[in-house]
């Protein structure tokens, strides 16, 4: 059952409660007594009584509510604050973020990309501590990353001079493969590489020094796309794990176009 369908029986469930609740309230306001709350014809119910009897529901209803409201902040503004991309204004590619959520659907339940996934333009890191393998798309909005890594329109291109930007989920609730894409992009270190396949050729980078954490607001976003003359790749997600609070990037140097 996909989360949507989830979260649409829930919602009904709680209406339920809440409709119950409701009327157990009206039927026991007809009357108060001290700290009874009862009918003439029934002296057993009670505040205490009710909250006791029902302190299971009442604490799983709460707690699934902070739940919801949680993951409504924790999924909200992911990007790094520059609003580069502030999502598609004409009907073509309307249609096509609607052709990605469905893609995005078919993955729900996939660990790894499979071949045809990755595309012609894909990112592979291979290393003891991390590994990805990853389709990288042209955006960095939410559709677009559910679908792989994605990298900001305005950035340079594979082997380009200038600064290539790449985005990825650290941590997304589902079995999409791209909701954990760079979850261990943390362990990455001085002198490992980084490997973009894109037109048939592969380009290789060599991450410099170690990473950095900076706020998802408009000065950090202009770290993160900061201009280089030379060749550069940046990687950033969120930081720490299973939070948008911050975000993590790691620089890495153009080493060699590979045959």
């Amino acid at each position: 059952m996909q989360f949507k369908e989830k979260f649409l029986n829930f919602v009904e469930k709680i209406k339920k409660i809440s409709k119950k609740i409701k009327l157990v309230v009206v039927k026991l306001g007809t009357n108060i007594k001290g700290k009874y709350i009862c009918n003439q014809d029934d002296n057993k119910w009670s505040v205490l009584s009710f909250l006791k009897k029902h302190q299971r529901k009442i604490f799983i209803g709460v707690f699934l509510l902070g739940y919801i409201f949680f993951w409504s902040w924790y999924f909200g503004d992911r990007n790094v604050g520059l609003n580069e991309e502030q999502g598609v204004k004409n009907t073509q590619e309307k249609k096509i973020i609607v052709t990605q959520e469905i893609e995005s659907e078919k993955k729900q339940d996939k660990k790894e990309f499979s071949k045809k996934d990755l595309g012609s333009f894909w990112l592979e890191i291979d290393t003891n501590e991390i590994k990805v393998k990853a389709p990288i798309i042209n955006g960095t909005e939410d559709n677009d990353l559910d679908q792989g890594l994605g990298r900001h329109r305005t950035s340079a291109m594979p082997g380009e001079n200038g600064n290539m930007v790449i985005s990825g989920h650290r941590w997304k609730f589902g079995g999409n493969p791209s909701y954990k894409a760079f979850e261990d992009l943390d362990k990455l270190e001085e002198g490992d590489k980084v490997k973009v396949y894109y037109d048939n050729k592969v380009f290789e980078y060599e991450i410099i020094g170690n990473g950095n954490v900076v706020s998802p607001n408009k000065k950090g976003g202009k770290e993160i796309l900061k201009k280089y003359d030379q060749p550069m790749l940046t990687l950033y997600t969120c930081t720490p794990k299973r939070t948008s609070l911050r975000r993590l990037y790691y620089r890495a140097k153009f080493v060699q176009e590979l045959e």
